[in-house]
């Protein structure tokens, strides 16, 4: 099963998922790897969504999903905030994809916090 075209990402915290949604359209594809981006933005400003699949030495699955925004300061300086999962799945049959996607839900739900988004804060606010 492939990819949409177009990826429509919201936001907000996933208890509000319907409002805020930024289109990123596919930009680039090759096997094993796929870029979106949203279309306007004027260059160094850009929003890209990465996904690509390879496979480890240990001939363990490794997916990747990236997000990267660039905004330019007052001052007219660029910088880009990068925010990433990698999800590692050896190629052990015991570990399914319904148990990658209950290790998927629970860093959401972690991160989240109950949709107050209070751990990616604490986390921001170098707290361990």
């Amino acid at each position: 099963m492939a990819l949409a075209v177009t990826q429509a990402l919201s936001k907000d915290s996933p208890t509000d998922v319907d409002t805020n949604t930024v289109t990123y359209a596919l930009r680039a594809a090759d096997l094993g790897r796929s870029e979106f981006s949203v279309a306007g933005l004027t260059l160094p400003i850009e929003k890209k969504l990465t996904i690509s699949h390879e496979v480890g030495k240990s001939s363990e699955e490794r997916h990747l999903v990236r997000l990267d925004r660039t905004e330019v300061d007052a001052y007219g300086v660029a910088a880009t905030i990068s925010t990433y999962v990698v999800i590692v799945r050896p190629s052990n049959t015991a570990i399914t994809a319904a148990i990658c996607i209950e290790e998927v839900n629970r860093l959401i739900d972690f991160l989240i916090e109950g949709g107050s988004n209070a751990n990616v804060t604490a986390i921001l606010n170098n707290e361990v």
